[in-house]
């Protein structure tokens, strides 16, 4: 399987003006896969849907090549994962001169980069980086925790397109909302969020359920910010066997 995407998002809130975008390329056989990642200058939400031998900044995204001196790939660049319990962000720098860490990261690279978590890159190189991510594709009943208020997630299988359809994000709650981020070269010549609301209608059948606009879109490698109006459990169900 080759799937090519293009991923866009941005930080919301402090960071919400800053352009993001990352192109991500997939390759998959059985349950091994190989994703990569190309970040642009600037804000990048990524995601690694694979299960590594160890799923960290540190690991996936290795700074180290720089030590005694010499800058890494990702020098500079500054990584930022967001808790939605405290409601703050875990920071880390990249800094191969001047971190003792193998990984060349200013906090030991300990952030955690799990199927179905994401996180902002912030590429200070001044070009675009790239990293592959090499893992087994997550299999079985796989499950992301959604708090009441605002998450950095993604799809827990690497898994592109429709997060309904395609992702089986089935049980959201009424008032629930996605933020995908449109990067000023996909067209927007300022960049916008594309804002996605459920709506749920009430009938005397029953509810139906919708999304106000087109169902979210997410890809390859990218996260996205979900908005739970009420603990949600997002929950994939994937198998390489008949």
């Amino acid at each position: 399987m080759r799937t090519k995407t293009l991923a866009l998002s941005a930080l919301l809130g402090a960071l919400s003006t800053a352009s993001v975008m990352s192109q991500s390329v997939v390759y998959s056989l059985n349950a091994v896969g190989y994703i990569t990642v190309t970040m642009n200058p600037g804000f990048n939400m990524i995601a690694c849907q694979l299960i590594t031998t160890n799923n960290t900044v540190g690991s996936l995204l290795n700074n180290g090549t720089g030590l005694s001196g010499n800058p890494g790939p990702y020098e500079g660049s500054i990584v930022y994962k967001y808790n939605p319990v405290a409601k703050s962000y875990g920071i880390d720098v990249a800094d191969a001169a001047g971190s003792s860490y193998a990984d060349g990261w200013d906090g030991n690279g300990v952030i955690t980069m799990n199927p179905g978590e994401a996180i902002w890159f912030q590429n200070n190189t001044g070009a675009a980086v790239t990293a592959t991510f090499v893992g087994t594709v997550p299999q079985g009943t796989n499950t992301v925790g959604v708090v009441k208020g605002f998450n950095m997630i993604s799809s827990p299988v690497p898994f592109s397109g429709d997060v309904v359809t395609n992702m089986s994000l089935t049980n959201y709650n009424d008032g629930d909302q996605v933020f995908v981020w449109n990067n000023p070269a996909t067209g927007h010549p300022t960049g916008a969020y594309n804002l996605y609301q459920v709506d749920i209608q009430g009938g005397s059948s029953g509810y139906m359920s919708q999304w106000d606009t087109p169902d979210p879109t997410v890809q390859v490698g990218q996260g996205m910010w979900y908005n739970a109006s009420a603990p949600v459990t997002w929950t994939e169900i994937f198998s390489v066997n008949p």
